[in-house]
């Protein structure tokens, strides 16, 4: 009976991470001027300043852009936490880190912050 309980336990747990950090993660993104469109390859969109919701698990791209400046294109890595190893010595702790590494739990984005100056586009001489 006991081994039943544990197992129903460890199997209708979410992973540790998944609970503490979720599966999405907020990028603030601030532009000079503001009033930029930022847009992800993931389909997310903000004006600045802002924040946009990513997916942890896979690398992003952000395009910055305003009209009368230069398009920026950002990459935001995904790298796994550190503390994310740490859940393998808990009690069904294989299961709960698998779960995070399937759903993103175990991850996160860098930088969680961009700050971009804009360059102006400079006009075209007659």
């Amino acid at each position: 009976m006991r081994r039943l309980l544990v197992l129903v336990m460890l199997t209708g747990l979410p992973g540790c991470g998944m609970i503490v950090h979720g599966t999405s993660q907020q990028v603030v993104c601030t532009t000079k001027p503001a009033g930029a469109l930022v847009r992800s390859k993931g389909g997310g969109e903000c004006t600045t300043p802002c924040s946009v919701k990513l997916n942890r698990k896979k690398d992003e791209t952000l395009t910055i852009e305003r009209d009368g400046y230069q398009t920026v294109t950002l990459p935001l890595r995904s790298v796994m936490l550190k503390s994310s190893l740490g859940v393998v010595l808990l009690p069904g702790g294989l299961v709960c880190w698998g779960i995070d590494l399937a759903s993103g739990g175990a991850y996160r984005l860098v930088p969680d912050h961009v700050d971009v100056e804009l360059t102006p586009i400079a006009p075209q001489e007659p």
